[in-house]
């Protein structure tokens, strides 16, 4: 058969093939043209951001790039333009709606979960974690939150709906909630909820609802949908979990899509293609596979910026004369894994001992090594290693209102985590006085945060920042670590003499390392003024060997990783030995709960 001289694609550009629009793009150095279709035809849009936890990374981009975002003025621990925290479907949304509206017969005083005299909005898990004394205070509460909500709308140009699950939780009167209730708050009972996993249909019926609400109070407002890159992290379905997310990023995807061809209000961005589209060296999720980098943020929002109106460029700019480059190594993951295995050995081994052990341990593989030198000096405790230190960089915990935290990496670690934790809460709950000391090195985890914390400042600072102060770190802290550091916050309040040491000194020794030795430094400063600030006390590891130690050389690991780079991050036997003796004279300090 002879071919005609034209196709359909003939006079297609270059963004309508996938070699030329996808595979020659470098990912995360150049962007994408011709992505979305969204013309705003607004300036200066007030923006509001609300959905799964992809929605926060978009508020902090916002924030940091001096757009008008809509923060909520009664939610101010986290940048969130509502005071209801993460909402992963359509429908958990609407709920909120009802809340605020007087006669819509949604039971405003459900789903909440009392203890000890203490209340819990199982509607929103993570707002004041630390219970209302009545449940009155509760609903009233919730109900600020919805009129607040309301009034947010009202002033929104511009409302960024990123749509996060299909699987949801719901009790019998049909209450959806944002989390299964259990895992962050609240007790699950199999006999009062139950899993729904929403359909294509159902979720594009509740959009639709929801843009008649948006429309009756703000007629104007433009609707952005876009599909949470983030997997999810377990399922119910009884399927692999694999194939549980695609199944639902499909339907989410497919839906938006529809939404979006067929209807005006409704505007597509492609946050999750960018994301997932097959990319050699992959720059994108963290080592967990699952959380999204800072730098993959910074690019999907790069793209944003051409929705509001913001310059755009081919190339990503960058002079590395005054952007701060540093490693991010998983290397120690292989040591840290032994510590795990050895650590969930022994308390197999070994189970809860009795009486309490007045000093406690917990955190990354440091504490499995420091535990063992104090094994070796006989001092009794409890604990060590809970998780890698990635688990704890990259928060793979979560909250939890009855014990601190759950720890997310593995079984193993949630059983490390329930050991120390009933060693814990045996101290608050003794009738007599005890003494309860926690050493940990929450909140270090340099060879992952430094790396997190220069992303982070050349996102906030693209021009470049010539000198970093205090408050940069402090900033960063703010925005990264306030989920580990309010862990042992909560600790210290409890009544612990709880301990944060640093960690080691030696990325200086090495080659592939000691560019990063100032910052390190610095890092550590910052998190002694902080501790300071909250009156825990900080033992700065590094720079108290230094002062100390005149032959560094003998207390270095010897590990050599199959890359060729040295273990910069610990030391050996006698630098722990070392550690664990400077440590005893402040575990001895006199302290007492009750």
């Amino acid at each position: 058969m002879k071919r005609s001289g034209s196709t359909p694609y003939s006079d297609k550009g270059e963004t309508f093939f996938w070699r030329t629009g996808v595979a020659s793009i470098k990912l995360g150095q150049e962007t994408f043209t011709q992505l979305h279709q969204i013309d705003l035809g607004i300036d200066n849009p007030r923006i509001s951001s609300i959905g799964s936890c992809f929605a926060q990374h978009v508020g902090k981009w916002l924030n940091a790039g001096g757009y008008s975002f809509n923060q909520s003025k009664i939610e101010t621990n986290q940048v969130s333009s509502f005071a209801f925290g993460n909402l992963y479907t359509p429908r958990c949304l609407l709920q909120w709606f009802d809340i605020a509206e007087t006669e819509s017969g949604f039971d405003k005083s459900c789903a909440i979960y009392s203890d000890a005299d203490k209340y819990y909005d199982l509607l929103r898990p993570n707002f004041n974690p630390d219970g209302f004394n009545s449940q009155a205070d509760l609903v009233a509460a919730r109900i600020a939150a919805a009129t607040e909500m309301l009034e947010t709308i009202a002033v929104t140009d511009v409302l960024i709906f990123t749509l996060g699950l299909t699987e949801a939780w719901k009790d019998c009167s049909n209450v959806f909630y944002p989390s299964c209730p259990g895992i962050i708050s609240g007790v699950f009972d199999d006999s009062r909820y139950s899993f729904h996993n929403f359909s294509y249909e159902e979720i594009r019926t509740d959009l639709e609802k929801i843009s008649t609400r948006l429309k009756t109070i703000n007629p104007g407002i433009k609707i952005i949908l876009t599909v949470s890159p983030v997997p999810l992290t377990a399922t119910a379905t009884g399927k692999h979990i694999m194939v549980a997310n695609q199944h639902s990023k499909s339907i989410l995807r497919t839906v938006a899509g529809f939404m979006c061809d067929n209807r005006t209000d409704f505007h597509y961005f492609p946050s999750y293609e960018i994301i997932t589209v097959p990319c050699a060296g992959d720059f994108r999720f963290e080592s967990n596979l699952r959380s999204v980098t800072p730098k993959a943020v910074n690019y999907v929002m790069r793209h944003f910026g051409s929705v509001l109106g913001a310059q755009t460029e081919s190339t990503l700019a960058q002079d590395p004369q005054q952007k701060i480059e540093v490693i991010s190594s998983d290397n120690d993951e292989v040591v840290c894994d032994e510590e795990m295995l050895e650590a969930a050995s022994k308390l197999q081994d070994n189970p809860i001992e009795q009486p309490l052990s007045d000093l406690t341990l917990f955190g990354d593989s440091h504490m499995a090594k420091l535990s063992k030198s104090l094994i070796d000096m006989d001092v009794r405790h409890c604990g060590g290693m809970v998780m890698n230190g990635s688990g704890f960089s990259q928060k793979k915990f979560a909250l939890c209102d009855t014990e601190y935290f759950v720890p997310l990496e593995n079984a193993a670690s949630r059983k490390l985590w329930s050991v120390i934790f009933a060693n814990l809460s045996g101290h608050e709950h003794s009738e007599a006085p005890t003494n309860s000391t926690i050493i940990t090195n929450l909140g270090m985890q340099t060879h992952q945060n430094i790396s997190r914390f220069a992303t982070w400042l050349n996102m906030t600072y693209p021009e470049g920042k010539s000198e970093v102060s205090t408050q940069e770190f402090v900033d960063y802290f703010n925005e990264d670590l306030t989920e580990q550091l309010s862990i042992l916050l909560k600790l210290h309040n409890q009544g612990h003499n709880v301990i944060v040491v640093s960690d080691p000194p030696f990325s200086q020794y090495f080659e592939e390392s000691k560019s990063m030795s100032n910052i390190i430094y610095s890092y550590f400063d910052a998190m002694e003024y902080i501790w300071n600030e909250f009156g825990i006390r900080f033992f700065n590891a590094a720079t108290t060997f230094d002062k100390e130690i005149s032959d560094p050389q003998s207390y270095i690991s010897d590990i050599i990783y199959d890359d060729g780079n040295h273990d910069w991050i610990h030391g050996n036997e006698k630098y722990y030995s070392w550690l664990a003796e400077k440590l005893m004279p402040l575990v001895n300090q006199p302290t007492s709960i009750n």
